[in-house]
């Protein structure tokens, strides 16, 4: 029987992930191998892929009779009648493919890595220096510079606003949210330099956004929006439809000025001219 070949999905981890530390490295593990395999993670002091992946088993420390691991002991194992502990299944296995996944990323970005140096010596030995600096477009030169801008609190800012708007369009088309008014949006620099986010919706309610890649994901926002708890939604439509209808009022009102203007100026004109007819007959 033909052995099963596996499919390993880097696409999974956000492009830089290999750099990543601490909160954004956690942020990233949860997807893949849940909340309590990364509270393993933690007690262990691994902060980083690589950290992880240098671990023979990450599972070993659970073999350590001590009081401090059995709460995690009984989440992340089955207990046996006498009292041994074994890892589950299906928790081992989600840990062994985000080890697979590291390695197979680190490995892409070597080749990827290798690619480029090869291409830029060609490229350096064909082209005088010259035109690699002036020789490129002005729009090729804009789009490198905005694949290098760095991610301040500007650019989060911009792009969770534009997300929200985005969002609202396809929502409804009487939907419009305006940072400020509806929602309050508060971006934090943390200690390990990566900022954190954080909005306060317009019926009170706070939401975190998690961080995934480069970007905050908006999902958590969304969903409380659309959730039957949250009133800024319907408060919205409804300054909408009562904006339009006030705006429909005054079309209303000025047509019927237009209408009275115009009955008024055909009378005028109608009774000059019996006038005339009157004085010529006489």
């Amino acid at each position: 029987m033909a052995a099963l070949k596996r499919r390993i999905n880097t696409s999974l981890l956000p492009d830089d992930v290999l750099s990543y530390t601490d909160t954004q490295f956690y942020n990233v593990a949860k997807q893949i191998v849940g909340d309590n395999a990364v509270e393993l993670l933690e007690i262990q002091g691994v902060r980083s892929p690589d950290s992880l992946v240098l671990i023979p088993d990450v599972f070993a420390i659970l073999d350590i009779k001590c009081a401090a691991l059995n709460s995690l002991k009984e989440k992340l194992c089955l207990k046996s009648d006498d009292d041994t502990y074994v890892v589950k299944p299906g928790i081992k296995s989600l840990m062994n493919y985000f080890c697979e996944l590291i390695i197979k990323k680190k490995e892409k970005d070597v080749k990827i890595s290798s690619k480029q140096k090869g291409s830029t010596s060609i490229i350096s030995s064909l082209t005088p220096a010259s035109y690699v600096t002036n020789g490129i477009p002005s729009t090729q030169q804009q789009q490198l510079s905005s694949s290098t801008m760095p991610m301040d609190e500007n650019y989060h800012r911009n792009f969770i606003i534009n997300s929200i708007n985005n969002w609202c369009q396809k929502y409804s088309s009487k939907l419009c949210l305006t940072e400020g008014v509806d929602y309050h949006l508060f971006l934090t620099l943390s200690d390990d330099r990566s900022f954190t986010a954080k909005i306060k919706c317009g019926c009170g309610s706070k939401i975190g956004l998690v961080k995934l890649g480069k970007k905050f994901q908006m999902s958590n926002f969304y969903k409380h929006l659309a959730s039957l708890l949250c009133t800024t939604i319907a408060h919205s439509k409804g300054v909408t439809i009562s904006n339009q209808k006030d705006t429909n009022e005054i079309d209303l009102s000025d047509n019927d000025v237009a209408t009275r203007q115009k009955s008024a100026r055909i009378r005028s004109e109608s009774s000059s001219v019996a006038k005339k007819k009157r004085s010529y007959q006489n």
